[in-house]
């Protein structure tokens, strides 16, 4: 290979500095060019004029459309600023500590010194089509267009060469894969395609898409990532024809226990009239009056439509909102218009999964004050849409023996049941939550009929001004686990992946100048694997002018609910998934005890106008918290006894500790500290062991405890005695500071800190019964604050970035043109891209894609520090359950 490539680079660059046509905007470009039957193999070496700062990325492309897969690597060199140090100390005697605090700043110095990555150029390799002469074009901080002339080279340099592209591709594509926050669908595709068609080692990434055990199911709906990208790994590999044909029956999921029935005139007086309409295995989010609906409608606006947009803006504009009222066609906007609360009481929502964005089992449930009206209404709207659209269709049906309309499409973009009991009005996208609407409450088996709900209102009654609630009973999370809900969520994953990937593939053959559309022409020509679209149900893609349906379940984002499938036959690999699907159940038992979340309003500050208080209690099982079920553990018995902290601090903490650590030799105590206003250093510095101490350093708080567990003390070789510094106080090795008095013992990287903050801590008495206690200020104008929304938005600008990478990679990896590239995405990821940073993706004259807010001067603050505006919490634990209390402070957007 060396010697190949010696020759090869030899006669590219006699040829290079021979031509006139040799560019002057990058210097030191080295030439290899080996021509192939299927592609050819190029390398150049481009060095920059000058080096240039951070890593920069370029784009390779060719005018005449011959490069094919380009991978650059930058080459870089470190450049570390110089170690700056404090003045010297006059006295250098071990006695006052003179030679370690100089020691420490050498160290310090040499862990915190500035390095810049400097750019010196880029090393590409690329494939490339036909014998013939071509141009290399790159851009990025410096554009060369270099002129290629392959040449013919032994089948084993050819191989050579083909090999050492496919480590880089793979290398770039790979770290691609990892870090994007979305499918990453051409990528992948692209390993797959190339690795099958070039006969090359299989990538590692499509390896390590699957899981030795799988998540949580509450998880799999809270973020259904890890199982999409299970399923695009497999459709990648392509499915045997023995998975699709040897089937078994559906194991037959267990019974719940029975409900006993419970008549209206025995429902306790603390359970609310709406609760006796809803299937006990239903999710509950009830908002107790249509103005608590409309509040947390208009929350949701304020946020983009989104209440998860509160947190962090994701890249994909899944419009999960405006969705749900098209998919179940009620239009929120317009009751409360016309109506408000003089038409409508209690308001639920209600579900058999949280499957918001592809495709959910769920409905709407509305009290009518007057059911004429609101009737009137719903049947004016749903004609008015049928009118609207050529494929919608309103027909009548018959459920449980109940006439019930349905207003749907063939895709499932509208799919609507209309079910009608009196004063309660019913709109669900499934057919079987509808029937099982209408059944429960015949048989007087409801929510409100069950004992774990009843419990839970005795413990939260429903009040006159009624707060918000979010319940998940056992019956609802158990039925996650059921294999007629597990496989077909694999199912529906399968489909949705194999969307996707014919998508990838089309765009692949058109970029190598084959116009193939049907996926049995793709898999003939080698774009698709064997076995594509062979599955065990006989389902498979429909193709259509405006885009791709699956024959059984829909469009797309709006597949048909879970509940409305039907199995009766599974594969081995299905019944191994759900075998460790009820191992993960078993294993954690926690994951099935309910979830109840209460929320209700309250008037802020009257000194803050524009401010609301939530007041939110939480009561789940400590397994819900995963990995961190163990800091419960540590807790001891709830206290009347709190905390006085200093009146600086902005943030503070206390928690009565039992730990079992060290073999019990830390005897009970109370944990308490408090942050003050103060710049830490970057959130990676705090992740280096190296940095760490020193970026700690950087906080100005201190950590403290009551009564002195001693735990300092029992550090080794009397580290923990440290050195005289003032009254009570030690200066430890390290360089943090101790304070000891009266059984208390404080911490703190800055001595100026514990002066500040001594005279106010106290410990009080009569405060009320808890375990633990978090309190934050408002940090909106403060330096932590800054630091906080700097540290959230780095994140942001990653996530922006990727989008940008993305968008950059379909141009230069499939040859999309500029105009298409934003259409063609939200085609191949299913849902719009959006920036994180609210700015808009466009593509430079040079072809980089960038974000319009990353090219802004004006400031950025994260999502989260536009409304937050305090939070006090404090925890408990009560018959094995946890339960957290918050009040947190809010800035509702201008009316």
């Amino acid at each position: 290979m060396h010697h190949a490539k010696l020759f090869l680079y030899l006669v590219g660059l006699s040829y290079c500095l021979s031509n006139p046509w040799f560019p002057t905007t990058a210097v030191g470009q080295e030439v290899i060019a080996i021509a192939g039957e299927t592609y050819g193999v190029g390398y150049a070496r481009v060095q920059w004029p000058q080096p240039v700062e951070g890593l920069s990325r370029v784009l390779v492309t060719s005018p005449q459309g011959r490069v094919l897969y380009p991978t650059a690597e930058p080459v870089t060199v470190t450049v570390r600023d110089p170690m700056r140090l404090d003045p010297a100390p006059r006295e250098l005697k071990f006695g006052r500590g003179k030679i370690l605090e100089r020691l420490g700043q050498v160290v310090k110095a040499a862990v915190t010194a500035d390095e810049r990555e400097q750019v010196t150029g880029y090393e590409i390799w690329f494939l490339f089509q036909g014998d013939s002469p071509f141009e290399l074009q790159i851009s990025g901080p410096a554009v060369a267009t270099i002129p290629i002339v392959p040449v013919a080279a032994s089948p084993e340099d050819q191989r050579a060469a083909m090999l050492q592209w496919w480590q880089t591709y793979q290398d770039q594509a790979e770290g691609q894969i990892a870090a994007a926050p979305f499918l990453p669908v051409a990528d992948a595709y692209l390993l797959s395609y190339l690795s099958r068609r070039l006969d090359l080692p299989a990538p590692a990434s499509l390896s390590r898409m699957r899981l030795e055990k799988p998540p949580a199911a509450i998880a799999m709906m809270a973020d259904s990532a890890v199982l999409q990208r299970i399923a695009l790994a497999n459709v990648l590999r392509g499915n045997s024809t023995e998975e699709s044909e040897v089937l078994t029956d559906l194991p037959a999921a267990a019974a719940p226990p029975e409900i006993d029935p419970l008549d209206d005139d025995d429902v306790p007086a603390e359970i609310e009239p709406i609760a006796r309409m809803v299937p006990p295995e239903c999710f509950y989010l009830r908002f107790g009056s249509f103005s608590n609906f409309l509040w947390f409608q208009k929350l949701a606006q304020e946020h983009d439509g989104d209440i998860k947009n509160m947190v962090a803006r994701p890249i994909l504009d899944r419009r999960s909102s405006q969705r749900i009222e098209e998919l179940l066609n009620v239009r929120y906007n317009q009751l409360a218009d016309l109506f408000g609360d003089a038409l409508i009481g209690d308001v639920a929502v209600i579900g058999n999964d949280l499957l918001i964005d592809d495709g959910p089992s769920i409905g709407v449930l509305l009290q009518a004050k007057n059911a004429f009206l609101l009737s009137t209404f719903l049947e004016k709207d749903r004609r008015a849409t049928e009118a609207q659209f050529d494929d919608c269709t309103l027909e009548t049906k018959t459920i449980e023996g109940i006439e019930v309309s349905l207003l749907s499409t063939p895709d499932n973009r509208v799919r609507s049941f209309w079910v009608s009991n009196g004063n309660w009005m019913f709109v669900t996208s499934s057919e079987h939550l509808a029937g099982r609407f209408i059944a429960a409450r015949k048989s007087r088996t409801t929510l409100a009929a069950t004992d774990e709900f009843q419990q839970f209102r005795k413990q939260y009654p429903n009040a006159k001004t009624a707060p918000i609630t979010f319940y998940l009973s056992g019956r609802f999370l158990s039925r996650l686990y059921t294999p007629q809900f597990q496989i077909e969520l694999q199912r529906r994953s399968h489909a949705a992946a194999e969307m996707a990937v014919l998508v990838a593939a089309r765009a692949t053959a058109a970029n190598e100048g084959k116009t193939l559309e049907l996926p049995e022409d793709l898999i003939a020509a080698g774009y698709l694997p064997e076995g594509f679209g062979r599955r065990a149900d006989r389902s498979g893609l429909i193709l259509t002018p405006d885009g791709m349906l699956d024959s059984r379940r829909g469009g797309r984002q709006t597949l048909l609910p879970i509940d409305d499938t039907t199995i009766d036959k599974i594969t081995p690999a299905e019944r191994v998934w759900q075998d460790q699907i009820n191992r993960s159940r078993t294993d954690q038992p926690g994951l099935l005890e309910p979830v109840f979340i209460q929320i209700a309003r309250a008037t802020a500050d009257s000194k803050s106008p524009g401010q609301e208080r939530l007041q939110i209690a939480l009561d789940i099982s400590p397994g819900l918290l995963g990995k961190q079920a163990w800091l419960v553990d540590q807790l001891g018995p709830a206290t009347d006894i709190g905390v006085q902290f200093s009146k600086s601090d902005l943030v503070s903490f206390y928690a009565n500790v039992h730990s079992d650590k060290l073999n019990g030799s830390i005897p009970p105590h109370y944990l308490f500290g408090g942050i003050k206003d103060c710049r830490p250093a970057p959130l990676e510095k705090f992740e280096s062991p190296i940095d760490r101490i020193f970026a700690f350093s950087t906080i100005r708080g201190y950590l403290a405890a009551w009564p002195d567990p001693g735990l300092i003390d029992r550090l080794p070789l009397g580290l923990g005695r440290g050195s005289p510094v003032g009254p009570n106080m030690t200066r430890l090795v390290g360089g943090a500071y101790r304070y000891q008095s009266e059984r208390v013992s404080l911490l703190s990287f800055n001595r100026e800190v514990l002066v500040e903050s001594i005279p106010d801590l106290a410990v009080l008495d009569k405060q009320p019964l808890r375990r633990a206690q978090l309190t934050i200020a408002d940090l909106s104008q403060t330096d932590l604050g800054q630091w906080v929304s700097e540290t959230l938005l780095e994140s942001e600008q990653k996530k922006s970035q990727a989008g940008c990478d993305l968008l950059s990679r379909l141009t230069e990896q499939l040859g999309i043109d500029a105009t298409s590239t934003l259409p063609f995405a939200e085609e191949l990821l299913g849902a719009a891209m959006q920036c994180p940073l609210h700015g808009e993706y466009h593509c430079r004259d040079d072809g980089h894609w960038c974000s319009s807010a990353t090219e802004a001067d004006a400031p950025q603050t994260a999502a989260v520090m536009n409304w937050f505006r305090g939070l006090e919490a404090s925890v408990d634990v009560v018959d094995e359950r946890l339960l957290i209390d918050l009040e947190v402070d809010v800035k509702r957007a201008a009316k």
